[in-house]
Parts: C-alpha cells; sequence; structure tokens
C-alpha cells in the first residue's frame, strides 16, 4: 500500500508523518485491497480550538472510502479518523 502524505497551512515534523503512517499501515489489516492512502493534515480557522483536521481517502478497487475528523492536536485527529475508518472497513468486511 502506497502511503501519501500532504500537510497544507504547515510543514508536519518528521514525528507526526512517522505517527500517521504507522497508523494508517493497521488499515491494511482489515482489507489487504487498498491501494493507496491519500492523508490530508491541515490547519482550519484559528477561532476554533479543534482547528487541526485529518482527512484520509482510501483507494480500494470498487470503492474510495473518505472521512474528515478534527481535534485540538494532528495526533489525536489522526487516531480518530483512523479508528473511524477501522469501523468503515469492518462494516464493509462483514458484507
Amino acid at each position: 500500500m502506497q502511503i501519501i502524505i500532504k500537510s497544507t497551512h504547515f510543514k508536519a515534523s518528521e514525528h507526526l508523518e512517522k505517527f500517521t503512517r504507522k497508523k494508517i499501515e493497521r488499515l491494511e489489516n482489515l482489507n489487504d485491497r487498498i491501494v493507496r492512502a491519500h492523508v490530508t493534515l491541515s490547519l482550519e480557522s484559528e477561532s476554533d480550538p479543534e482547528n487541526k483536521s485529518c482527512e484520509i481517502l482510501l483507494s480500494i478497487p470498487g470503492e474510495d472510502p473518505y472521512l474528515k475528523k478534527s481535534a485540538a492536536t494532528f495526533e489525536e485527529a489522526v487516531a480518530m479518523a483512523t479508528e473511524a475508518m477501522e469501523k468503515v472497513l469492518r462494516r464493509k468486511k462483514e458484507r
């Protein structure tokens, strides 16, 4: 699985990229047909305290699940997004 991490409005640290890769790689255990994972980390408006967001778009033959989660920290946003994507993949696997 190819993992593409893009950060907008800031420069992602090496620690954040490693953390994100580790979380995204766990998704492959649920669906071995994942070709690519596009992860976008971005800063939203300054007025909102939960202004750090993580978007995940998976490329799977026949479907492309997408979701977005926001939190106070990027690590929290990535963790929430990967947990939500795990639920999506489990539901699709049961069908």
